[in-house]
């Protein structure tokens, strides 16, 4: 691929999505899906549904601290819209304090529990004790990631990472928002600011931003002063999913920052940034799982 979705493959790409979903959950399979109420989850449902129809698929959503209310009311109409029972988990107050256990356990680790990072990936993490949870339980867990976020990183690897299925996941973010029209998304969440929702006024590209002023996907907290917050604002002004997603497609061809710059219109200085922002999450973020020895020789 050397381009972008276009308009006109739409109903192509949903045909060819919907037909992989039926031959991956043949038989009697039963899928999960956590609903986040943005964007790739009600994408990613709608596809499922259409697939495999609404009896064999379980929707969730969890329901946690400082959550944009928006979210949830997505996750209720979606639900509505596929006539899907909706299981609503309510984990309030639990990634402060497992980010407290946390910090108490390993104080080397400086964990800050009323920080902003470590409490969001609690929040992830939470997320998929559901999934294990339902898992067990024999449900096929279907992924709600896409591609713009695999390549600069952006998920949790051991969190959203793990999926036995995922349908959108060979789909930049940019793509998602042109399937999502034909497949019956509702105004509301295609025009909200994407978001991981872990706490209100989020927003994916800031946090981008801030992770390419950082050159890299941000481990521990760290304190950003004014002058890096201008930067930053300065970066966001100049990132839009389409660019983003035009450069990272650069970058998969083997282009340069140079390149990526001229397919993309980001700023050359910008799409620098983004070239170390990939390469410096790749070890981090895309180490494979399940390593081991060949089986001993009887």
């Amino acid at each position: 691929m050397d381009k972008l979705l276009s308009e006109s493959d739409v109903s192509t790409e949903v045909d060819c999505i919907v037909g992989a979903l039926r031959t991956w959950l043949s038989g009697n399979d039963r899928a999960v899906i956590a609903l986040s109420g943005g964007l790739d989850s009600d994408v990613t449902a709608r596809l499922v549904v259409r697939a495999i129809g609404r009896e064999r698929v379980k929707v969730f959503t969890v329901i946690q601290d400082d959550m944009d209310p928006r979210h949830l009311a997505n996750a209720r109409k979606l639900a509505v819209d596929l006539d899907a029972p909706l299981a609503e988990v309510d984990l309030t107050g639990f990634p402060e304090r497992f980010m407290t256990a946390m910090s108490d356990a390993d104080p080397r680790e400086n964990f800050l529990p009323t920080g902003l990072l470590d409490p969001a990936r609690a929040k992830c993490s939470l997320r998929t004790v559901a999934l294990s949870t339902y898992q067990d339980r024999g449900y096929v867990v279907v992924g709600t990631s896409n591609r713009t976020e695999l390549e600069t990183g952006f998920f949790l690897p051991l969190g959203d990472g793990i999926w036995h299925i995922g349908p959108i996941v060979h789909l930049y973010k940019s793509e998602i928002f042109r399937l999502a029209p034909v497949l019956g998304t509702r105004k509301e969440v295609i025009e909200q600011p994407p978001s991981a929702g872990f706490w209100q006024g989020q927003e994916d590209l800031e946090d981008l931003s801030y992770w390419l002023l950082n050159a890299g996907p941000i481990g521990k907290e760290r304190e950003f002063t004014d002058d890096d917050d201008e930067a930053v604002r300065k970066i966001r002004e100049s990132l839009t999913a389409e660019r983003v997603d035009k450069a990272l497609l650069a970058f998969s061809l083997g282009g340069n920052a140079q390149q990526a710059s001229l397919s993309s219109g980001l700023p050359q200085s910008i799409a620098a940034r983004l070239e170390e922002l990939v390469q410096r999450a790749k070890p981090l973020k895309q180490r494979p799982f399940g390593q081991r020895l060949p089986n001993r020789a009887k």
